[in-house]
């Protein structure tokens, strides 16, 4: 005998009756994101759908504007007609539980869900044929969109969109100029991303010994500081302690070559001690995992975020990660980055990855200086299997430091140029930072901005 999936009619007719006693009631429950699917009863999730799009209207919800709505959708037959409309809002005449009645509604849908996703995966089981780890990877995907309760998984209407739009204009909640996502920490850099916002993929490509980890460790240092949320650092290349060691470095200001020989000054030790505690309550975690593939740092970015949320991830360097051999360079490449901008959107977070450039940027770009000298200024088109990587990205960052090719005789030593040469939120253009490369760390100039 087959069971009826969970349900509570109560509690759906009750919802929508207190909608329409008091549309002001609309608002308690977005949190919530409530749709159509979410009714057992589809009658009532149509009646559901003709509040919401008279609310996305600005008109006033009441029995005669819902009924008027349902015939514009051809739903009024569906439903019943009238009579099923007025019997709803007959049976109830109170919206003070209306909260409690949309999380009724939405976790018996959820219950619903579940349970159709555990029978689907169970049939996908007996039938597979490819490998366990992908298998095990796509339950985790299932899962993670049904625990995701803040995410919406469908398309939105420009009509939907142009109201959120709005209520975000005229929300107070940021002052006038401040970055929309976190902060990178560096105000110049900011003036031109507006932040590390969600869903972005932001390529970092320097040649080696420009400062790319050192950047993109810097980025995820202030961003925890700022949001408080954990950040994940996958460093294909180096060790974790190693990596720990050089964020020691850089948050106590204690050159590096100091703390590996343990030749310390007077300060040294307290400055060490001090950002040690300051580490030691930063929400970092760090994988040197070789080889790690796209499947794996979704799958460990999936748990992260649902067990304790996420704020950043950083993965030191694209060309590193583990790949499906059997396919061309290039096809490789293109399947990590457009999966890494997939993992971004997904989980709603800014997604760091750094790359490699060809050796040609050295050797063949054409630019020159102010003084007229030629420069080896990178490019996009230098990064390595460049073309996907600039399709997916919505930010790249170059690096070039003039020392590191003119140690006599730079013009700026001590100064890193991060280009930006592609920014899908704002203009591309040059930021300069000073580089500390004792401690490996970029700071702000004094003169920024000036």
């Amino acid at each position: 005998m087959k069971r009826e999936l969970p349900h509570d009619l109560g509690a759906e007719r009750a919802l929508i009756a207190s909608l329409i006693l008091n549309q002001n009631t609309f608002d308690k429950i977005t949190d919530l994101k409530i749709s159509e699917e979410d009714f057992y009863d589809k009658r009532i999730g149509a009646i559901f759908k003709a509040i919401y799009e008279i609310i996305l209207l600005n008109r006033p919800v009441d029995y005669v504007t819902v009924s008027s709505m349902l015939s514009d959708l051809n739903k009024l037959e569906f439903i019943g007609g009238n009579y099923f409309l007025t019997s709803i809002v007959d049976d109830h005449m109170t919206d003070v539980n209306v909260y409690g009645y949309a999380m009724i509604v939405k976790e018996k849908s959820t219950l619903r869900n579940i349970i159709e996703t555990t029978i689907q995966i169970a049939n996908d089981g007996y039938e597979h044929e490819g490998h366990v780890k992908e298998f095990i990877s796509n339950c985790e995907s299932k899962f993670f969109k049904l625990t995701n309760q803040s995410k919406v998984n469908k398309s939105k209407s420009l009509k939907e969109l142009v109201k959120m739009n709005l209520k975000t204009l005229e929300g107070n909640s940021r002052a006038p100029g401040e970055v929309e996502g976190l902060s990178t920490g560096y105000p110049a850099l900011d003036k031109y991303l507006l932040g590390l916002r969600s869903g972005q993929l932001i390529i970092i490509g320097a040649r080696p010994g420009m400062g790319k980890s050192a950047l993109a460790l810097n980025l995820a240092v202030n961003s925890v500081e700022q949001s408080g949320l954990p950040a994940i650092i996958f460093t294909l290349e180096m060790q974790c302690d190693e990596l720990s060691m050089r964020i020691l470095s850089s948050m106590s200001k204690v050159d590096g070559k100091k703390i590996k020989t343990k030749n310390f000054g007077p300060h040294d030790l307290s400055n060490i001690s001090k950002a040690a505690s300051k580490m030691a309550n930063m929400p970092i975690f760090i994988d040197d995992t070789s080889a790690i593939n796209l499947m794996e740092i979704t799958s460990i970015c999936r748990k992260k975020k649902a067990e304790e949320g996420l704020g950043i991830v950083v993965i030191d360097y694209l060309q590193l990660m583990g790949v499906n051999k059997s396919v061309p360079r290039e096809q490789q490449i293109s399947e990590i980055s457009r999966g890494l901008k997939a993992m971004a959107k997904d989980l709603g977070i800014p997604v760091i990855a750094l790359s490699q450039l060809n050796r040609v940027a050295e050797t063949t770009n054409k630019s020159f200086d102010k003084g007229g000298s030629s420069s080896k200024r990178p490019t996009s088109s230098n990064l390595r299997e460049s073309g996907a990587i600039e399709q997916d990205a919505d930010a790249i960052l170059l690096i070039y430091r003039d020392d590191y090719y003119n140690k006599e005789h730079s013009k700026e030593p001590g100064v890193a140029e991060i280009i930006i040469t592609k920014n899908r939120g704002g203009d591309t253009g040059t930021v300069k930072l000073g580089w500390v490369g004792a401690v490996t760390s970029f700071e702000n100039l004094k003169w920024e901005g000036k």
